[in-house]
């Protein structure tokens, strides 16, 4: 049942909302914030859970993927 429904209705809540607060830290890292100004910011309770959940959802750390970001729009 909790297949079906979910095959329904897609992503569970909590991971709608933690996908959303991943996508506004996007804007707060290019904006030149803090990782960990950035995580208490979109509401994690720790830098590190921030980071963990970061790396899960993007394949990168927040740090790699601003410096990336800034390789990309050096060149």
């Amino acid at each position: 049942m909790r297949r079906a429904f979910r095959a329904e209705t897609g992503p569970a809540f909590s991971e709608r909302r933690t996908r959303l607060r991943l996508s506004h830290s996007l804007q707060l890292l290019a904006a030149g914030r803090m990782v960990s100004t950035v995580a208490a910011r979109v509401g994690f309770v720790s830098t590190n859970g921030y980071i963990l959940a970061f790396r899960r959802y993007s394949g990168e750390t927040p740090g790699a993927c601003v410096k990336g970001s800034a390789t990309r729009t050096a060149a």
